[in-house]
């Protein structure tokens, strides 16, 4: 028997971008356009991973048996 183990994780990202100088007030510390990564930036993952929560289910390989009794599609 196999298991599908899934993972609810939370992890550090680091996003990057190199910006025009008009884009910033660098003498008031404004970041004015720059308040959230552009699709230009570069992310990597930091090696900070913290796990909240795992669960795990019965994995089952073989194909759907069409025999099996569905109860969601079940009529009275």
């Amino acid at each position: 028997m196999k298991y599908k183990v899934k993972y609810w994780l939370n992890v550090d990202v680091l996003a990057e971008e190199i910006v025009e100088a008009e884009d910033i007030d660098v003498k008031n510390n404004n970041l004015e356009q720059c308040k959230e990564p552009s699709k230009n930036a570069t992310y990597t993952v930091m090696d900070t991973i913290k796990i909240n929560r795992r669960t795990f289910e019965e994995h089952d390989e073989k194909p759907d048996n069409s025999i099996k009794e569905r109860t969601s599609n079940k009529w009275y």
